[in-house]
């Protein structure tokens, strides 16, 4: 397993949709932000974009894969919780020894 040495918060956002539906599509997650951002003022409005690259990002640093096997692309994820969680953890650890 290759050390995760941070996230971002959009990814940290991201993860936990991820995590709570199992097998999600890019707009299945923008959607989620767009019902944050209607029932929270004060949130962000996070173009599908931005959404679609950060996931991507996640797919790169290995704690999300992808299905292109249908026409829609499917993300779901390799690492739960508890791992990344371990990784980043070893990563600070690793830096301050």
């Amino acid at each position: 397993m290759d050390v995760i040495k941070s996230i971002s918060n959009l990814e940290a956002d991201i993860l936990l949709i991820v995590w709570n539906k199992g097998k999600v599509t890019n707009r299945q997650v923008h959607e989620e932000f767009l019902k944050k951002e209607i029932k929270d003022k004060d949130s962000n409005f996070i173009p599908y974009t931005t959404v679609m690259s950060t996931m991507n990002s996640l797919v790169r640093k290995k704690i999300l894969k992808i299905d292109k096997s249908k026409k829609t692309y499917f993300y779901s994820a390799i690492m739960n919780r508890e791992e990344l969680t371990n990784s980043i953890i070893k990563s600070v650890e690793e830096k301050l020894l």
